[in-house]
């Protein structure tokens, strides 16, 4: 039986910087505060892939967990992304043995903190020759970091994962037999390889977690419970109701909602620099400043025309929902 938390909608909470790239433990709290005023979210990922995981350094990972798990204590839980420091690039992949290290003591660390789980990114940090080694490399990792941690794990397989260590249905099976490991997130919207994932998994105690909001409803036909993507924070009611209609027998409901859904993420463009933008306008004091990452072209802000436009929308659909 799989726990609450991971029922819903799931924030991937975006990170606060100062303009000089410093964490804003200030605006941070802002965020947290705003998002659980405007409801709708069953937990709070942070470290997630649109809070910049790949610009995090340790330091940076156990202050955004202290904080989190702080600030929410008592409201909702915290999935704290714990895996290994590392930019993402994969000309310049850190020691396996230090990055596991780094992943068993920040697992340990959000669980002394109070985090409900941890969260792996699917390990491409390492180099593999073919599948088969990178099956067993990410096992040995799990492994690892699952006995020093504590508490549940969550997989995690961001967009751009290095194919040799993307899941498959043979290898997701293996996973889900570590101890510890309970779900899976993938960001995709392949309904045919969401499909052989969960169907690999059907006789297993494995959540799987849509991880691409356009397939949500794809996703709960296939047993999905819950879904992370940008309108976990920015329209949590909308993902709401795709699962409230859907188990309530209303397809053509869900599939109203999904499609309202699918037009934000289309209409919304830098959605993290729109959104703290936003929430600043709704009197939660931040900047909209984000750190460079590895390989990720910088994005301009939107013109004031285009998030007149964005904002417009958003109001609009979330009118529909609230």
């Amino acid at each position: 039986m799989f726990p609450d938390w991971l029922d819903g909608v799931i924030a991937n909470v975006f990170t606060v910087f100062r303009d000089d790239g410093a964490f804003d433990e200030g605006g941070q709290r802002r965020f947290l505060d705003a998002l659980a005023a405007r409801g709708g979210i069953s937990a709070y990922f942070v470290r997630s892939g649109m809070g910049q995981m790949y610009a995090y350094d340790a330091d940076d990972v156990r202050r955004m967990v202290a904080l989190a798990c702080t600030h929410l204590r008592g409201h909702a839980p915290v999935l704290a992304g714990t895996s290994g420091i590392w930019d993402g690039d994969r000309d310049r992949r850190p020691d396996p043995e230090a990055y596991t290290r780094d992943a068993a003591a920040l697992s340990r660390y959000a669980a002394e903190q109070g985090a409900a789980a941890a969260v792996l990114t699917m390990p491409d940090a390492f180099a593999a020759g073919d599948a088969a080694e990178a099956t067993r490399r990410t096992q040995g990792y799990l492994e690892a970091v699952s006995a020093a941690a504590g508490i549940p794990i969550l997989l995690y397989q961001p967009p751009g994962t290095d194919p040799l260590f993307q899941v498959t249905a043979e290898s997701i099976r293996t996973y889900a037999g570590i101890p510890g490991v309970s779900g899976i997130k993938v960001s995709t919207a392949d309904a045919g390889y969401m499909l052989d994932l969960c169907w690999a998994t059907r006789d297993l105690d494995l959540v799987y977690i849509t991880g691409n909001e356009t397939a949500f409803y794809a996703g709960l036909c296939m047993g999905s419970t819950a879904v992370i993507g940008q309108g976990a924070c920015i329209n949590p009611q909308v993902l709401g109701a795709v699962q409230q209609r859907f188990r309530a027998g209303d397809h053509g409901g869900a599939m109203e909602a999904q499609y309202a859904a699918n037009r934000l993420v289309r209409g919304i463009p830098n959605p993290v620099w729109f959104f703290k933008t936003y929430l600043a306008e709704q009197g939660y004091a931040m900047g909209a400043t984000s750190r460079r990452e590895p390989g990720q072209a910088s994005v301009a802000p939107l013109s004031p025309e285009r998030y007149a436009q964005a904002k417009r929308l958003l109001e609009e659909e979330l009118a529909r929902y609230l």
